[in-house]
């Protein structure tokens, strides 16, 4: 029994505007079952409510000729669930900076090249779908990018991946060849952007110390 799925899978369907109020309802009374320690009916009311929200799925579907069609709610509570949305996003933002990198790989800002920031936008992008396959591997749903704060991620990470650029360019790094300075500085720019989130983190702390 894993009531914080439910929960989750209860969130997915209410945000996809599907009626879960006799699910939740179950939830409910799973919930305090087993916080009584009733685990024998924690377990039915978590496996009721489970039914009705099947229940619930089904009838949000296009009904068709006697046949069910999935609609834009039910689509939308399986992208929800299975943070689908994030996986879109990430796969269009790694294809967007792809071809960034390839179109203006030479074009250069206040004497930083732009590939700095879009090599950070690629890492982040990658850190969004690996997020994503972490939390289907560990939980079968999505947990960590349900919301469109994540949109924000490439953005923020391409800032990053240009003052990185700036970091790493004045030498600190001490490397032999030019080029293999500058892929080691690629290197660093896209992980530098796969690092965004936890950079987010632990700047929002040191923001809130201030």
């Amino acid at each position: 029994m894993d009531l914080k799925r439910l929960d989750r899978m209860l969130q997915a369907a209410h945000r996809s505007s599907i009626e879960i109020k006799d699910s939740y309802d179950f939830y409910v009374l799973a919930l305090k079952e087993f916080n009584k320690g009733n685990l024998a009916e924690a377990f039915l009311d978590c496996d009721r409510a489970k039914y009705e929200l099947t229940a619930a799925i089904n009838e949000a579907k296009i009904k068709i000729k006697g046949s069910r069609f999935h609609s834009m709610r039910t689509l939308s509570y399986f992208f929800k669930l299975y943070g689908l949305y994030a996986v879109i996003f990430s796969c269009l933002s790694v294809a967007l900076f792809s071809v960034l990198i390839y179109l203006y790989s030479g074009a250069e800002v206040l004497g930083v090249p732009l590939w700095a920031s879009f090599f950070a936008g690629l890492g982040s992008s990658a850190q969004i779908l690996t997020g994503v396959a972490d939390d289907l591997r560990r939980y079968g749903l999505a947990s960590r990018y349900k919301r469109l704060w994540y949109m924000a991620i490439p953005i923020l990470a391409m800032v990053f991946g240009y003052m990185a650029y700036l970091v790493f360019s004045s030498g600190v790094i001490a490397i032999d060849s030019s080029q293999s300075r500058e892929f080691s500085i690629m290197f660093i720019c896209f992980l530098t952007g796969f690092l965004t989130k936890w950079m987010i983190g632990r700047l929002s702390r040191m923001s809130r110390d201030i």
